[in-house]
């Protein structure tokens, strides 16, 4: 696996503004990764859940405790699930976009 694909791993901070509201920051950490699909199985079966992925991404082992999420290709996507293989993480995102339900 060649790994040529560049994204970042985001992990959330909650910080105070001047008038001491909380507000949301990330610190980023670049990774090479390979992007991939989602299988058709694994996309229904998160249906089933009420979930919705959208990109698989593998990187190289690293310290992934504390990533809530994953910028590519200027995007911001929210990881669902991290499958750690042998050498490789898996790291299953979904898109932040919010859905208005009515």
């Amino acid at each position: 696996m060649y790994f040529k694909d560049v994204g970042y791993l985001l992990k959330e901070e909650s910080i105070t503004d001047k008038l001491h509201r909380p507000k949301i920051s990330y610190t980023e950490s670049k990774v090479f990764c390979n992007i991939k699909s989602i299988t058709q199985s694994e996309f229904y079966q998160a249906q089933v859940a009420g979930l919705k992925p959208e990109i698989k991404i593998e990187v190289k082992c690293c310290d992934l405790a504390d990533v809530t999420h994953f910028k590519l290709n200027n995007k911001i996507y929210k990881v669902l699930r991290l499958y750690p293989k042998e050498d490789i993480t898996e790291i299953i995102l979904t898109s932040m976009v919010v859905e208005n339900e009515k």
